[in-house]
């Protein structure tokens, strides 16, 4: 008896409880909703994400159209879609449709920007790190953190996590110049000479290489009859300037040379630009704390400058990192600044003082006057011209070579010019690539 009363009472309790849901629990909506597309700009042929949800997760059943023209869908789940932009120019309007019925929530307007008329392909390196010289794909990198150009057409790469330095020709020859993998401290012939995480490179117009040494914090030289020698750092995190014996810097990041052999510096954790005479006496050019501020070089401040380039006339062009800009040093004034970069994180192309960029870490001077950016964290090469921001080349993080707006890099980290063509040094791909004309 007590089983079938405990059986009646079980069975009252579920009807109970199923009135109750069906009366009381809100019925969920299972309608399309779009939130967002991001970036809300672009160019024909990139990929963006839609966010919202209720999607369908198989691609064919979202129909998405700008204005009127359809979209590709790549890749779908229940909250984003990611969809190749259309041809187009000016503004559209973002519709999408899930199994024939209309997204409820925003319409969002895409911005067209300007085509860049750019390609992308790979010099040299493949998918696997190591330490391997031969010819293109044949070629392996340990995230290749700085490029630069020779006087005689070869590209330098600071081979950071391999502790080398690596010379490339233009048709993808890689060798090493010093480095065996292993890190550490040590000046001599280059087949004993150490580094630890060489940063970036410059070349002075005699050949000699001269490295920021990283996590020595010295700055190192590499002869033309391949003798290396520290010509200014003590080997530990410091900020002094004086002597090259004496001298202390704090993870510099970057170099460049000038017709005289002065070196400049960005002294990257003491937030300072440093120069370095041919005698090895090193001074503050420009910084101090941690901060943001144009004016004279002696109250400009910087926060985590990480590269640096000199055009013809000698003036000084630095990628200020964590203020999210680019920064002029004019030689002949002495005044500090900002020629591009709003100050917050983004990706938005146009004038130069609303553009954005996110983290820009390498920076360089075209042979038409122009400034190159490798924009870090957009996975993303900028270019800043006649006042304006535009992306030749970079869409999202991954690899993926072709064309400029929908090839792929992953952390950029620094670029050079020769004959019109840009080398980057692809960190994350362990690979040199390089963008030229159509």
């Amino acid at each position: 008896m007590k089983s079938i009363r405990y059986i009646i009472i079980a069975a009252l309790c579920a009807v109970f409880i199923t009135c109750s849901s069906d009366e009381d629990s809100p019925v969920r909506d299972t309608s399309p909703f779009l939130m967002a597309v991001s970036p809300i700009q672009g160019q024909p042929e990139e990929v963006i994400r839609i966010q919202g949800r209720n999607f369908s997760r198989a691609r064919e059943n979202n129909e998405v159209t700008f204005n009127d023209k359809p979209a590709i869908v790549l890749e779908a789940s229940h909250n984003e879609l990611q969809v190749v932009v259309p041809s187009g120019e000016g503004e559209a309007k973002v519709y999408l449709r899930v199994g024939g019925k209309e997204a409820k929530g925003s319409t969002p307007t895409f911005k067209y920007l300007a085509f860049t008329d750019y390609l992308v392909g790979t010099l040299a390196g493949n998918e696997t790190f190591g330490l391997v010289d031969g010819t293109g794909s044949e070629a392996q990198f340990r995230n290749p953190e700085g490029v630069t150009i020779t006087p005689d057409g070869d590209i330098i790469v600071a081979d950071r996590s391999n502790n080398s330095i690596r010379r490339v020709t233009t048709d993808g020859v890689v060798t090493t110049i010093i480095g065996d993998g292993s890190a550490g401290f040590a000046d001599g012939d280059v087949s004993v000479a150490k580094l630890s995480y060489p940063w970036k490179t410059c070349v002075d117009k005699d050949g000699n290489i001269y490295v920021v040494d990283n996590r020595n914090h010295a700055i190192r030289k590499i002869s033309t009859t391949g003798l290396v020698s520290t010509i200014a750092g003590t080997g530990a995190a410091g900020y002094a300037d004086g002597p090259g014996a004496e001298a202390q810097f704090n993870a510099p990041t970057d170099i460049a040379v000038d017709d005289n052999g002065i070196l400049y510096v960005a002294d990257n954790s003491n937030h300072k630009i440093r120069k370095i005479t041919p005698s090895g006496e090193v001074s503050t050019l420009a910084g101090g704390a941690a901060g943001f501020s144009d004016g004279p070089t002696a109250s400009a401040l910087f926060r985590n400058p990480s590269g640096i380039a000199l055009d013809n006339a000698g003036n000084i062009y630095v990628a200020d990192r964590l203020n999210h800009r680019i920064r002029k040093i004019d030689v002949t004034s002495g005044q500090v600044t900002t020629i591009a970069g709003a100050g917050t994180t983004g990706s938005r192309d146009g004038a130069a003082g609303e553009a954005q960029f996110n983290n820009p870490y390498g920076v360089v001077v075209g042979e038409d006057g122009s400034v190159i950016v490798a924009d870090l964290n957009n996975n993303k090469i900028r270019l800043i011209e006649n006042g304006n921001v535009s992306t030749v080349a970079g869409s999202s993080t991954g690899f993926l070579d072709g064309a400029g707006v929908i090839a792929k890099f992953s952390s950029p980290t620094d670029v050079a010019v020769l004959n019109g063509i840009i080398y980057v040094a692809d960190l994350g791909n362990h690979r040199v690539r390089k963008v030229y004309k159509k």
